[in-house]
């Protein structure tokens, strides 16, 4: 969370941090309370908290009471009208719940594959999104953001990332103009396809494997120096923020 809010400072431009369901299982609202700290503790950009792949309603809604800007209502494992119905009610209660006026509802039509945060998915059960259904998913859900699936992945890419850019083009095409698009498993992704994806409207990039990788690597190298706890923590967001 520091690590992005220094990004931020850096840069002056806008981030989302996201937190997982699992953290609520670790630490109960620990790490969303520091993450709107931080997160309003910033001043020169604006920092966005938000709730990451739910799919539990217990999860959305302590975190809708909570004060969170942003949640993803994960139902990309539900049959296609319960996943509507799902979503169209997390929306509903988004909007009308809570602890914040309007709370913005992403929601992922296709299955991801890969592993993050003990979310896994294998690539054989993975699922591309069906451009065919998009406006009628947006339509009756009233969401506010689409993530797609294209032939990206959570975690590492296993090999050369190979996106499907014309069904990007043709979710694009199917979806209300003004409906931002996301991308999670961004990292490893190279910087032509990132802006390949931004001219076909994506505006929301999800990276946590490439941070995670720093961060990691440098808590090893201090812990390997026998440094102090607040020390190796130190090294591990200047790691994050190369």
């Amino acid at each position: 969370v520091l690590a992005v809010r220094r990004a931020v400072e850096r840069t002056a431009l806008p981030a989302i941090v996201q937190f997982h369901p699992a953290s609520f299982d670790f630490a109960n609202t620990a790490l969303l309370a520091a993450c709107l700290d931080v997160a309003q503790s910033c001043t020169v950009a604006p920092i966005l908290v938000a709730l990451d792949h739910a799919s539990s309603d217990d999860a959305l809604d302590l975190a809708l009471r909570r004060g969170v800007d942003y949640v993803m209502a994960d139902g990309s494992r539900l049959e296609y009208n319960t996943n509507v119905a799902w979503t169209a009610d997390v929306v509903n209660r988004a909007t009308n719940s809570a602890l914040k006026s309007s709370v913005a509802v992403e929601a992922e039509l296709g299955l991801l594959a890969g592993e993050e945060d003990g979310l896994s998915v294998a690539e054989k059960h993975a699922k591309m999104t069906d451009p065919d259904i998009v406006a009628d998913f947006v339509q009756r859900t009233k969401i506010d953001a689409l993530a797609v699936t294209i032939g990206n992945v959570h975690g590492k890419y296993a090999r050369e990332p190979n996106l499907d850019w014309a069904r990007l083009d043709q979710i694009r095409n199917n979806a209300p103009e003004d409906l931002p698009l996301v991308l999670h498993g961004a990292s490893g992704l190279p910087d032509n396809m990132l802006h390949r994806a931004i001219s076909a409207g994506v505006c929301k990039f999800n990276v946590n494997t490439e941070v995670r990788a720093a961060s990691r690597q440098a808590v090893k190298v201090a812990s390997a120096a026998d440094k102090d706890v607040l020390d190796i923590m130190k090294d591990s967001v200047d790691a994050m923020v190369p």
